[in-house]
């Protein structure tokens, strides 16, 4: 038996009972966004939610492409050929959700004022999120001025839970999870 395989089933067991729909690690550009957001309409079409519940999911699931499309920061490593830009999408579904997770890498100096957002979108309940929102837009109409992770509490109606997993002074691995009730 070839041990590449058996790593192959381990892999393959865990995402089963995981639930995992959809998982990628890579790369990210405009086919690949777009490919993956074809995969979402597929698994959202065989879901067996409601039409509104649908439109919800699917939502969530670009903002947060569109998002990690946007501000993965690809760094090279200390060595030359060393160049951290893979980011991570994950589609898993319990009895009752769906759960989305994405990485991407960002500047530490970025970290600040990414929490304190989450943080404050956190923290608001749903009219609060709304008149956040179009706080938001009013100051900034033209370029949307960030409202990727309100829309996404907003549209999922769930905190969002991240992370920040350094992986050197001035790099690290944002984590950002949600959670769609089915």
């Amino acid at each position: 038996m070839n041990p590449d395989n058996s790593v192959i089933h381990e892999i393959y067991k865990y995402m089963n009972e995981k639930g995992v729909l959809i998982s990628y690690l890579g790369d990210f550009n405009f086919e690949v966004v777009n490919s993956l957001l074809a995969s979402v309409k597929k698994v959202v079409n065989a879901s067996g939610i409601d039409f509104q519940n649908k439109k919800r999911f699917y939502a969530v699931a670009a903002e947060c492409l569109d998002n990690v499309n946007r501000y993965n920061y690809a760094f090279k490593g200390e060595k030359e050929s060393e160049t951290h830009s893979k980011t991570y999408f994950n589609i898993s579904q319990t009895a009752d959700c769906f759960v989305i997770q994405t990485g991407n890498y960002i500047q530490a100096s970025q970290v600040a004022e990414l929490t304190a957002k989450l943080e404050k979108v956190n923290s608001l309940d749903k009219e609060g999120l709304k008149a956040f929102y179009r706080d938001k837009l009013a100051e900034s109409p033209a370029k949307g001025g960030g409202l990727g992770v309100i829309d996404i509490s907003i549209r999922s109606g769930c905190k969002i839970l991240y992370e920040f997993k350094p992986v050197n002074e001035k790099v690290l691995f944002f984590i950002l999870q949600t959670t769609i009730k089915k």
